[in-house]
């Protein structure tokens, strides 16, 4: 039972500790971050798309994207 909440108390500091992915648009009108790279949000893009970090994005002063974040 000991192993079993010190696991469980591992695997839940993992997940809150864990880097989340999102994804941009590298042109240079683009604004948002988004969740997944096939978001509709994403159609448009006039760059590529990049999987970056979160908090890269928040540094970068991207928002979350009104369509996959509801």
């Amino acid at each position: 039972m000991k192993t079993l909440l010190i696991t469980l108390a591992f695997l839940a500091f993992s997940a809150f500790s864990a880097q989340q992915n999102v994804y941009i648009c590298t042109g240079s009108s683009s604004v948002a971050y988004h969740k997944t790279s096939d978001c509709s949000g994403l159609r448009n893009c006039k760059g590529t798309v990049k999987k970056i970090t979160l908090q890269e994005a928040q540094k970068m002063n991207r928002r979350a994207c009104k369509i996959c974040y509801k």
